[in-house]
């Protein structure tokens, strides 16, 4: 390598920023896969959302400014560590959504995030001549899938094009998804509407039909009464391994090593100077390390509760209580 080659920004790149990134989407991609509860997945992800988003705002901050405090390289393994969070975001949020219909605002934060981390990659590509500090040293930058190969040239062709096909692909689904929920909204505030301007029945004011219409106990799969999907628990057993499981964590397991031992190669390849500190344990290297405490429980207790055995989901029980007529006008009164 030439003598443009100079240390890494150990808050990216450091050891302990990488083994944080790392467990914390093992543990979360397992987790997702395995909990049967809402609350358990969601402390996780937003956690990692939240690191994915601060990480991709801090670099477009660094590598902008008129002297920047970031290298394209750094930029380059951001991208690495980045990926590998997004993608554990996304699979983790499909885990949610068999649990519960209740993930709007997970969602949503998962929206921002995604195109916060897009806005970042976009920033680098485009800027890759210019992008960071030492940009005169931008065409010694590599990355690599296996084998090396240049970050400025062939890595920007590459980059280009899973990028622009990343954000087609996200916007579509996103769209569809949200136009199709607000079709969903404007169809039920017809048909409240529509219920509401029909005459009451005999003996029931329309208020009392609406108070029943919705305290009325719920029958999964009749009628107008059959509820929304809700958080759900699971059953009893019935076999020793869930082979299907099994055959998950392999691929989560697969995509993950893929991931991290491509970014160590690039941290490797680009021989950083003997005054980097990317290996060296400090304040800012142990830290992070605590953002992986609570997938690993979460993991664990799961683990711990369900093992690698089926398990069958099914409604969540819900208390209703019915009232009759005298007793809602009292506390009308």
């Amino acid at each position: 390598m030439s003598s443009c080659v100079h240390a890494l920004n150990s808050d990216i790149s450091g050891i302990g920023v990488r083994i944080s990134y790392y467990m914390q989407t093992l543990f979360l991609g397992c987790l997702s896969v395995r909990s049967g509860s809402l609350d358990e997945i969601a402390g996780a992800l937003y956690t990692l959302m939240a690191t994915n988003t601060a990480m991709a705002v801090t670099g477009l901050i660094l590598g902008l400014k008129p002297k920047p405090e970031i290298s394209f390289q750094d930029a380059v393994i951001m991208l690495y560590l980045l990926s590998m969070g997004w993608i554990t975001v996304v699979t983790a949020l499909a885990s949610c959504n068999r649990l519960s219909d209740d993930t709007n605002i997970l969602q949503l934060v998962s929206v921002i995030q995604s195109y916060v981390i897009i806005s970042f990659a976009f920033a680098v590509v485009a800027k890759a001549a210019s992008f960071g500090e030492n940009a005169d040293c931008n065409q010694e930058a590599v990355a690599v899938i296996f084998r090396p190969f240049s970050a400025l040239r062939h890595g920007r062709i590459f980059g280009w094009c899973i990028i622009g096909f990343i954000f087609a692909t996200y916007t579509m689904i996103t769209f569809r998804d949200y136009t199709a929920r607000i079709r969903e909204m404007v169809r039920g505030r017809r048909v409240s509407h529509n219920e509401s301007a029909s005459p009451p029945s005999v003996g029931q004011g329309p208020i009392l039909g609406q108070y029943f219409k919705h305290s009325a106990s719920p029958v999964p799969g009749v009628g107008p009464l059959a509820p929304k999907r809700q958080s759900t628990y699971y059953g009893i057993p019935t076999a020793l391994v869930d082979n299907q499981l099994l055959v998950i964590i392999f691929f989560i397991l697969v995509i993950w090593a893929f991931l991290v031992l491509n970014t160590e190669l690039t941290i490797r390849w680009y021989r950083p100077t003997q005054n980097d500190a990317v290996t060296n344990w400090q304040f800012g290297q142990m830290l992070p390390m605590f953002l992986t405490l609570l997938p690993l429980i979460n993991m664990i207790s799961a683990f711990n509760k369900f093992g690698i055995k089926p398990t069958k989901r099914v409604l969540r029980e819900v208390e209703v209580s019915v009232i009759n007529d005298n007793e809602f006008e009292s506390r009308q009164k």
